[in-house]
């Protein structure tokens, strides 16, 4: 009896905690975009969004941080998992505008071309980014994740604190220290979202950025639906009131999405049933004029065409997702103007770059700025573009009136540069 009762006791608990995930309207199966459709039939693909969080004390609406496509082939064999840059210029199809604190979707908004992936989400929602997605590789999306990075705290504090295993210090010229070594580290909810949220840390690359993202998610769901857990009186109800504020979907119960973030949180070059092959959308290695990265299309046909028919991934595709930036030429000057607010957010950044190769010139205080941008004269592109790629998210500004010498604004949003930190790795797999 006292097994029977214990039993049932689990099981209500657990039901209480999936029930905390919000359910919002985001697949469209029968879409037109879809290609190869009865090839396609039995396969699982997954859109999991990372949705940023208040990094400078403003209210604006949630945007895409991180997009991955977790792709499963029916027949079986590796997974894959497809990064989708926040700044990938694609053309939004018409999408009904999205509510948020309702859930509710209402007027149509017209297509947009040549804007941001980001901005769907900001448009319309889960269906609009499941839209364009399917619009982009001619899959159908059979699941959707978001995980507001906003709500995290929520959901950390909610299972009292979480652990989690870091390779290397987290460190963002915005946030601070929010990590100072390496290894397993104890995150109540205010660190957990600095954690998953920094931006200018030396693992800023988007599978380490996604890595960290699914690490707090992975240990924060995974104790709500431990068996101490369930098991203990209240806090199922403390724990689904968390999940509520950090995760909405469609198409997956918090079983399969604990199942996808511990996938994700340690994906890597080489995959299995369990641990997903991290690539990423074949896509130009500098922003266009308007801030974006535009689509190596000959590339992108390639992959998505393999992904659809289940064909060997092209060797293009396999390629390290991230490379050391190109050296600067020789006598390369850089002024810094300080546009974060954050007294010494420049001066390491300096640090950061001179050890680079760069020379500082000035570095002078400026108004507040959202993002990083690279201003540059019409004969210094090269130089700029160099630049630009050392600092993942920077914008290129042409500045006809400007000299040869570049001039970096460090803003104080998602987009601000990276800065150097100490390697010490740790192996979290």
């Amino acid at each position: 009896m006292l097994v029977l009762v214990t039993t049932a006791y689990g099981f209500a608990g657990r039901s209480e905690v999936h029930d905390g995930v919000r359910d919002v309207a985001a697949l469209a199966r029968d879409s037109d975009a879809i290609l190869d459709a009865d090839v396609q039939a039995g396969d699982r693909n997954v859109l999991v969004l990372g949705l940023q969080a208040d990094r400078a004390g403003t209210a604006e609406s949630a945007r895409t941080d991180t997009a991955v496509l977790v792709h499963r082939p029916a027949g079986g064999g590796p997974a894959v998992t497809l990064s989708i840059p926040a700044t990938l210029e694609v053309s939004r199809p018409p999408c009904r505008r999205f509510d948020a604190a309702t859930g509710t979707y209402g007027d149509t908004v017209p297509a947009e071309s040549r804007t941001a992936f980001a901005t769907a989400y900001d448009v319309g929602g889960p269906a609009c980014s499941v839209g364009v997605v399917q619009q982009l590789t001619g899959m159908p999306m059979s699941g959707f994740v978001a995980l507001d990075l906003a709500g995290t705290p929520q959901l950390v504090d909610a299972v009292g604190g979480i652990e989690v295993c870091t390779e290397r210090p987290v460190v963002d010229p915005v946030l601070g220290p929010v990590v100072e070594g390496s290894g397993t580290v104890e995150l109540d909810g205010p660190t957990a979202v600095r954690f998953a949220s920094a931006a200018g840390t030396a693992d800023s690359s988007p599978a380490n950025r996604v890595r960290r993202q699914q690490r707090v998610l992975a240990a924060a769901l995974g104790d709500a639906l431990s068996t101490a857990s369930l098991l203990t009186p209240g806090a199922p109800g403390r724990s689904a009131a968390g999940v509520s504020s950090a995760l909405s979907a469609d198409g997956a119960d918090a079983g399969e999405i604990l199942t996808l973030a511990r996938g994700l949180a340690r994906s890597g070059a080489a995959g299995d049933a369990d641990t997903p092959v991290f690539l990423s959308v074949p896509v130009t290695e500098t922003p266009n004029t308007r801030g974006q990265l535009e689509l190596r299309r000959s590339e992108a046909r390639t992959l998505f065409s393999a992904l659809r028919e289940h064909e060997p991934l092209p060797e293009s595709a396999t390629a390290p997702a991230s490379r050391a930036a190109a050296a600067p030429a020789p006598g390369t000057v850089v002024n810094l103007v300080d546009a974060t607010g954050r007294p010494g957010a420049a001066d390491r950044i300096a640090a950061d770059l001179r050890e680079r190769g760069y020379e500082i010139g000035t570095v002078t205080p400026g108004p507040a700025a959202p993002g990083a941008q690279v201003r540059y004269s019409p004969d210094n592109t090269d130089a700029a573009g160099t630049l630009v790629e050392a600092l993942p998210g920077a914008r290129p500004v042409p500045d006809p009136t400007g000299s040869r010498v570049l001039e970096l604004v460090v803003g104080a949003g998602d987009a601000a540069p990276v800065q150097a930190v100490p390697s010490d790795d740790t192996d979290c797999d």
